[in-house]
């Protein structure tokens, strides 16, 4: 085999072993007394010693941003190592910090560059994320991930600095208790509602078959409701998500007041809900469909909407 090859495959075994290792490690942590974490700390430190993770032939294995990523959370969260608190406020730059301090060479520049490539790929986003940028310029300017960087960057960029148009709409309902206080803001009308996250793949994978939906509840008096399930701190997140993929419509987050509400409704037995999710309301506010046909399938859809304004009146 190949010398160069062989080592690839080396390192790549040792980086899949060093992750199954830390997803173990993780939930024996913070499961099992303090000595059991610490004797799985001192055995972590040996795996770092093995899996050589800053091997220029580890950044060839498909785990190894990942095991980057875990040796950061296992530093500063489990291990404990001091950081400076605004690092943790933000786990992209906890994590470049990461590997600025413990990585060198082409394992540091391959695991800063995936930072870049994840945020645009996973379409987080990250605002914090654009300054980091100038750090990796600087540490390697002629770097041939910077094309892609380059990518990555301008989609941030572009989620960030969208403007909002004047069809989607953010009502104040901080005053709502009940579901029903909001879809009584739109009596008389069939709500069509998408229960969503921003964190939810499918969710955002759904919005590319939205525009003949916002077309038929143009032409038939339809409101399109999307109920966000986000915490508060992904506010500002959740409304930048609404206009990047042009929802026009009605956007309210859910609140503590009717959260639990939501979950019961929507959710299974044991409250837990699965989404993306569609819902029908009717023109009466009842529920005529609580697992709708999504707008992929918009012929089923078209039918529904239908039935439920024939007898939602």
């Amino acid at each position: 085999m190949d010398e160069d090859l062989y080592e690839k495959a080396c390192q790549n075994t040792r980086i899949q072993t060093m992750w199954a290792f830390q997803n173990q490690l993780f939930g024996i942590a913070y499961r099992y007394s303090e000595a059991t974490r610490q004797s799985w700390l001192k055995e972590w430190e040996k795996m770092m010693e093995f899996c050589r993770v800053n091997h220029p032939a580890s950044t060839f294995s498909p785990a190894f941003h990942e095991v980057v990523y875990n040796n950061a959370g296992i530093t500063y969260y489990t291990k404990e190592e001091p950081v400076d608190e605004d690092l943790k406020k933000n786990p992209n730059k906890l994590i470049f910090h990461y590997i600025e301090k413990n990585l060198t060479g082409q394992a540091q520049e391959s695991a800063m560059a995936l930072l870049f490539l994840r945020d645009a790929n996973e379409e987080k986003y990250d605002p914090e994320i654009l300054p980091l940028e100038e750090r990796f310029k600087q540490l390697y300017p002629h770097s041939k991930w910077q094309p892609l960087i380059n990518e990555a960057i301008a989609k941030n960029k572009a989620f960030n600095q969208a403007k909002t148009p004047d069809y989607i709409h953010f009502p104040n309902i901080d005053n709502a208790k009940t579901f029903k206080d909001i879809t009584d803001l739109y009596k008389g009308k069939v709500i069509f509602m998408d229960i969503w996250a921003t964190w939810c793949g499918p969710c955002r994978a759904s919005f590319a078959y939205v525009k003949p939906l916002q077309e038929y509840a143009k032409a038939n008096d339809i409101v399109l409701l999307y109920l966000s399930i986000d915490r508060p701190e992904e506010d500002a997140k959740w409304r930048k998500m609404a206009a990047h993929y042009d929802l026009m419509g009605e956007h309210v987050r859910v609140q503590e007041a009717f959260k639990d509400e939501i979950y019961t409704t929507f959710g299974n037995a044991q409250k837990a809900l699965s989404i993306s999710r569609c819902v029908i309301i009717g023109k009466d506010g009842e529920i005529k469909f609580k697992s709708a046909a999504s707008p992929e399938d918009m012929e089923k859809l078209k039918s529904q909407l239908k039935e439920a304004a024939q007898t939602g009146a």
